[in-house]
């Protein structure tokens, strides 16, 4: 009689006391299917990018964050990369407040997804759909770009901005110091009034500075209107002088012509050198008629003619 088969099963997969796959630690092969739903990284394994170009941060905006992040958590994941150069540590994409207020308040994980082809121009853009971005820190962004090489029609390109928004920006680098305390201070913050008031610090620039110490509203309509009057003054003046121009070309012109001296000396004829002082008392340097340069006695001279020149 044949003994009976007896399958044998390896159930072992079943075992749920086998502690799960960390995801973190197979950062650097992800799949897709991980990639889709956030990760809960480690906050002190996230570094902020030294190039972020966001660098103000509101202090209020930043105390109602923290409450919210206390209270709620984070709900929206940041967006992050790995560290070049450091195993198992990661550059922040964007995300620098929920970054900031989840270490403020003790959370020791964040929920993060992994953009490994993330840009900075896409860090830009991420916080200018936000409007997180102060028109300071995209300035600054925009001339490193230049630096590096970028034309500003392939940054306005890259950024989706027309190309404007990119040169009145540029306006805000290097700004006089009247124009620093109007950003600072937050009396105007726009770009492109700020752009129109340097313009026009460049025609009037005492003017524009007594101006902008006394006003307290500093708008497009305000600096337009700025505009208007001093270019009207100075169209007034421009009117004056061509007045004043027109009056003197009337008046007689007195000879400013200088007088050539001729003289006869010892039957030769030759002209007095006016500009060169003789060596001698009581002589005259007197260029001949053939080319000679002689100094004689001016009593021994007989002036020939006065011709003005």
């Amino acid at each position: 009689m044949k003994k009976p088969l007896i399958a044998t099963l390896d159930l072992t997969a079943l075992d749920r006391t086998a502690p799960a796959p960390d995801p973190v630690a197979k950062e650097r092969t992800v799949t897709a299917e991980v990639l889709g739903r956030p990760l809960q990284i480690p906050v002190k394994d996230i570094e902020e990018d030294p190039a972020q170009p966001r660098q103000e941060f509101d202090a209020a905006s930043m105390d109602e964050l923290e409450q919210s992040v206390r209270v709620h958590g984070v709900k929206t994941p940041i967006s992050i990369r790995p560290h070049p150069t450091e195993q198992k540590r990661w550059i922040l994409n964007f995300g620098a407040r929920r970054l900031r207020a989840s270490k403020a308040v003790g959370k020791t994980t964040i929920p993060a997804f992994i953009d490994r082809s993330h840009t900075d121009y896409q860090q830009v853009i991420e916080n200018l759909q936000r409007e997180d971005l102060k028109p300071r820190e995209l300035a600054m962004f925009i001339k490193k770009k230049m630096d590096e090489g970028e034309k500003q029609a392939k940054i306005a390109e890259l950024l989706g901005v027309n190309r404007s928004m990119v040169t009145n920006h540029l306006a805000l680098i290097d700004m006089p110091a009247c124009m620093e305390e109007i950003y600072t201070t937050g009396k105007c913050v726009s770009a492109k009034t700020l752009y129109d008031l340097r313009n026009l610090h460049k025609e009037f620039p005492k003017e524009v500075e007594q101006w902008s110490g006394k006003a307290q509203d500093i708008t497009r309509a305000t600096v337009s209107a700025l505009a208007s009057e001093l270019k009207g003054l100075q169209k007034d003046k421009s009117t004056e002088q061509k007045a004043e121009r027109g009056s003197e070309e009337k008046k007689p012109k007195q000879s400013t012509a200088i007088p050539s001296l001729i003289v006869i000396f010892q039957q030769r004829s030759g002209t007095v050198d006016l500009r060169r002082a003789p060596e001698q008392p009581h002589h005259l340097v007197i260029n001949f008629a053939d080319g000679k340069q002689e100094e004689v006695p001016a009593r021994e001279c007989q002036i020939e003619q006065i011709i003005f020149q």
